[in-house]
């Protein structure tokens, strides 16, 4: 299936949204394995995670506007094709989805 996700890249005062369409095969990856897959397509996207397992909180970001950690959230779960993602709001912009923790 085909997945379109939107980035809100950038840094602070300086963002906009840029869109890739991905080939996924399976629908329960997660958003993180999602923006690996972007990452793999462009090597500039920038992003935090660390445990992988939904303990840390380090790729904590909006996803179709609602706060969430990437690594615990299938595509299955959200019931669309089309992914909205940005970096979490009342944090500092570092870069793309990198905010100042």
């Amino acid at each position: 299936m085909e997945v379109t996700i939107h980035i809100k890249r950038g840094t602070q005062g300086r963002q906009y949204y840029q869109s890739y369409r991905v080939e996924v095969e399976n629908p329960n990856i997660t958003v993180l394995d999602l923006l690996f897959k972007v990452r793999g397509i462009d090597g500039s996207l920038s992003f935090r995670y660390a445990c992988r397992m939904g303990v840390c909180g380090a790729c904590a970001m909006v996803i179709n506007g609602v706060p969430r950690l990437a690594c615990t959230v299938k595509l299955s779960d959200l019931g669309t094709k089309e992914i909205f993602v940005e970096p979490i709001k009342g944090k500092n912009i570092i870069k793309d989805l990198v905010t100042d923790t």
